[in-house]
C-alpha cells in the first residue's frame, strides 16, 4: 500500500506517482496492439482489411451504410431502431462525460467517487492531473444522479475503461450508487481482467473491508435506512460488501487528506 501524505499539492504527487504508472501501462497496451496490426498486415489477416467505400455521385468515397427497419439508412453510429447513439462524449439524462476523446471506443481510465466528498477536490485535481497527460477519462458529472440504479452509459463506460480507480472516502458507502458502480468494476476486474486502482481517501483499506471505523459506521447507518423500507432487496448487501471486501485487498494508495 503506498501512503500519501500532503506536504505538496495533490497535482504534483499525482505526476510524480500515479500518472508514470498509468502512462506506462497505457503505452505498452497502445505498443502492443500497433505490433498486433503490423502483423496482421503482414499476413494479411481478415482484422487489417480496411471497410470497403463506395463512391458518390461527386467522386468522393463514403463507408457502407445499413438499412433500419424501416427502411432508412443510417451510418455506422447510427442504431438500427432509428435513433442515433451518443459518442462518448455526448451527454444525457441520467449522467454525462468529461472525457472528450476515446481510444479504440475505449476510455482509459474510469473514476468512481462520491461527489459529496471528493468532487471539488481530489477527484478535480485527479481528473486535471490525468487530463493534462493525455489520459482519456470518464467521470460521471451528475452531482445527485437520479435513482439508485446505475445507467446503461455508465455500465457501458465501466465495461470499457482500461483502468478503474475507485476511489473510497468515507461516504463512499451510504452512496447505492457508488457502490453499484463499485460491484460493477469488480465484476469487470474478475470477468475481463480490467485493471483496478483503488484510492483509499482518509479511510483505511482494512475499515473498507470489514465495515467498521468511520467508513463502516456510516454504511451501517445508511444500510438499516435501507433495511427499513419493503422494497429493498436485501441481496444488494451482499453484493455490496462483497465488493467492498474484494477492493479492500488489492493494492492501492491511501490518501491521508
Amino acid at each position: 500500500m503506498v501512503h500519501l501524505s500532503f506536504g505538496h499539492s495533490f497535482a504534483e504527487l499525482v505526476a510524480l506517482i500515479l500518472l508514470p504508472g498509468l502512462a506506462f501501462y497505457l503505452l505498452n497496451k497502445k505498443k502492443a496492439g500497433a505490433r498486433r496490426n503490423e502483423e496482421d498486415a503482414d499476413t494479411g489477416a481478415p482484422g487489417s482489411m480496411t471497410p470497403p467505400t463506395e463512391a458518390n455521385s461527386d467522386g468522393s468515397s463514403s463507408f457502407p451504410t445499413e438499412t433500419n427497419d424501416g427502411g432508412s439508412t443510417s451510418s455506422p453510429m447510427e442504431t438500427n431502431n432509428g435513433a442515433s447513439s451518443s459518442s462518448p462524449t455526448e451527454t444525457n439524462n441520467s449522467a454525462s462525460s468529461s472525457s472528450t476523446a476515446t481510444t479504440g471506443n475505449r476510455y482509459e481510465v474510469f473514476l468512481s467517487f462520491r461527489g459529496p466528498d471528493t468532487r471539488y477536490g481530489f477527484t478535480s485535481h485527479l481528473y486535471k492531473g490525468l487530463h493534462d497527460a493525455g489520459i482519456d477519462t470518464f467521470r460521471d458529472e451528475e452531482e445527485l444522479p437520479q435513482g439508485e440504479d446505475i445507467g446503461p452509459e455508465i455500465l457501458a463506460a465501466i465495461t470499457k475503461s482500461q483502468i478503474l480507480i475507485p476511489i473510497l472516502s468515507e461516504g463512499y458507502g451510504t452512496s447505492s450508487w457508488c457502490l453499484n458502480e463499485l460491484a460493477q468494476i469488480m465484476k469487470c476486474k474478475n470477468d475481463n481482467g480490467q485493471m483496478v486502482l483503488p484510492v483509499f481517501y482518509k479511510v483505511k483499506a482494512a475499515d473498507v473491508g470489514h465495515q467498521i471505523g468511520n467508513f463502516g459506521k456510516a454504511f451501517h447507518e445508511r444500510e438499516e435506512r435501507l433495511l427499513e423500507r419493503p422494497s429493498f432487496d436485501r441481496t444488494s448487501l451482499e453484493k455490496w460488501k462483497k465488493a467492498l471486501g474484494e477492493v479492500s485487498t488489492l493494492k492501492g494508495y491511501e490518501a491521508d487528506g
